[in-house]
């Protein structure tokens, strides 16, 4: 159907810690008293404006690994380092914003960064920047326009999918357009003709332009390949779909920001 949001979790940075906290101690761990001063040695540095030691000091307090887990603290030290242009620690904050796991959801803020990060040529920023202007809310607001600008920056098959969904599914009329949905769809359908998310996106754009023998047809190939994926208890949705198209109606869907 549409998007594939990549989620970080709680155990991702403490992945991340781990492995640049080995990098950064040459002496094998662990060892209480020796971890203890490495510690104080990252603090020590982070208080004197270290960006990495800032970075790694955020890493610990999150997720509560050599020091006692303190979120409040870890965002600040995160902050901190993402201001001097750490961009591990400027993707870190914008994801732990967007995602609102192990800190409240915060838009605004998962904006600023993933612009921050675009600007430096990072294509993740952009996909998830796509999802925050197709979804829009808490203080951001919804743009297809800019969803399709940041899908189509990044330009792999699963963004150009989104792109071909948004512009076959927008609530907003200025921001559809069923020929250039169909013809997008259509050229990932010919990558990968079993794969039911581009199907769907095909579906929906033909019922776009009206085509909708089309898009019940397509549709239920749709369901048939999706039967054969992990995608199966998706079921119900292109069920209710492909009667959306038996009823000659286009289908119109304010993106979620997560499945």
């Amino acid at each position: 159907m549409k998007f594939y949001p990549i989620i970080l979790t709680a155990g991702l940075i403490s992945t991340l810690l781990t492995s640049s906290v080995a990098h950064a101690f040459s002496i094998p761990q662990p060892k209480t008293a020796v971890s203890a001063s490495k510690v104080a040695h990252i603090q020590l540095k982070a208080a004197e404006g270290e960006k990495e030691a800032e970075f790694l000091l955020g890493l610990m307090y999150l997720s509560g690994r050599f020091v006692l887990e303190d979120q409040k603290l870890g965002v600040e030290w995160m902050a901190a380092a993402a201001q001097q242009g750490h961009p591990k620690a400027q993707q870190t904050l914008a994801d732990l914003s967007f995602e609102g796991n192990i800190i409240e959801r915060d838009l605004v803020t998962a904006e600023h960064w993933y612009l921050s990060l675009s600007e430096q040529g990072n294509k993740w920023a952009n996909f998830r920047l796509g999802f925050i202007y197709a979804a829009g809310g808490e203080g951001i607001e919804r743009n297809c326009g800019k969803a399709v600008e940041q899908f189509n920056s990044v330009g792999d098959e699963v963004s150009l999918g989104n792109v071909a969904w948004i512009l076959a599914t927008c609530p907003e009329a200025q921001y559809r357009n069923g020929d250039k949905a169909v013809k997008l769809a259509q050229s990932l359908v010919e990558l990968n003709h079993e794969d039911p998310t581009n199907l769907d996106n095909l579906a929906a754009a033909y019922a776009e332009t009206g085509d909708y023998h089309s898009a019940v047809a397509t549709q239920q190939r749709a369901i048939d390949a999706l039967k054969n994926t992990e995608m199966v208890n998706r079921s119900d949705e292109f069920e209710q779909r492909l009667q959306t198209y038996q009823q000659n109606k286009p289908f119109r869907e304010v993106i979620p920001l997560m499945d």
